[in-house]
């Protein structure tokens, strides 16, 4: 969420200074500086329409952007319909500089959530995930690498060994699935639409009530 909001900010710092530029091109054409002659008048078209152009692709960004926001927030606000009796965190830090979407900690077990944003066509090569085409490398691996470090975090806290179920969601509701395994290397793949059922249904380690909440006030805490 923070990584698109910077990109948003970034994007409408952009488009900020470009409008500006073209008023200012607009107002002071280039050729009152060079002289009122074909070619200088050429050039100033050029580098008005330019502008203008990277207007356009800038707005388009913002906009993309805003949906993925959108589709992010859409997500979160699905999560909390999952039953009273799990209790969710959010961007939570984990030792070696890693940094979880969501931990959904209940009966079931203890649940480490990364949310992929964006639509298209979601698919399995036999070693990767692939959206729309284009591979999604090391979204597995550094899903599993957090799982890990949640593991040994908790085992140091409690002394005790917990399962800690690692789940790609993907946001968008536009986002279609084809012949995607229900789990690629022990991590559960999930439409945004599915994360409830998925984690209220699918018991891991049954953990107790105390536990639960020790668990979530000291990660909540961190």
């Amino acid at each position: 969420m923070i990584e698109k909001i910077r990109k948003i900010t970034l994007y409408l710092a952009l488009f900020l200074v470009i409008v500006s530029a073209g008023l200012v091109n607009w107002r002071w054409p280039i050729y009152t500086w060079f002289g009122d002659i074909p070619f200088v008048r050429f050039v100033w078209l050029g580098v008005f329409f330019l502008l203008l152009d990277l207007v356009f692709e800038l707005f388009g960004k913002v906009f993309g952007q805003l949906k993925l926001v959108k589709e992010t927030l859409g997500f979160g606000k699905g999560l909390k319909k999952i039953s009273d009796g799990f209790k969710i965190l959010n961007s939570v830090s984990l030792p070696n500089n890693v940094k979880a979407d969501y931990i959904v900690i209940g009966s079931s077990g203890i649940w480490l959530i990364d949310v992929r944003s964006g639509n298209g066509r979601i698919e399995f090569s036999g070693d990767d995930l692939l959206q729309d085409g284009e591979y999604l490398k090391g979204l597995i691996s550094g899903l599993l690498e957090k799982s890990y470090s949640l593991v040994d975090l908790l085992k140091k806290k409690f002394g005790r060994d917990f399962t800690v179920t690692p789940v790609i969601s993907f946001s968008s509701p536009e986002a279609v699935f084809q012949a995607i395994p229900k789990q690629v290397r022990g991590v559960y793949i999930s439409s945004g639409r599915d994360i409830v059922s998925l984690v209220e249904n699918t018991d891991v380690q049954l953990i107790d009530k105390n536990t639960n909440e020790e668990i979530y006030k000291f990660l909540r805490n961190k």
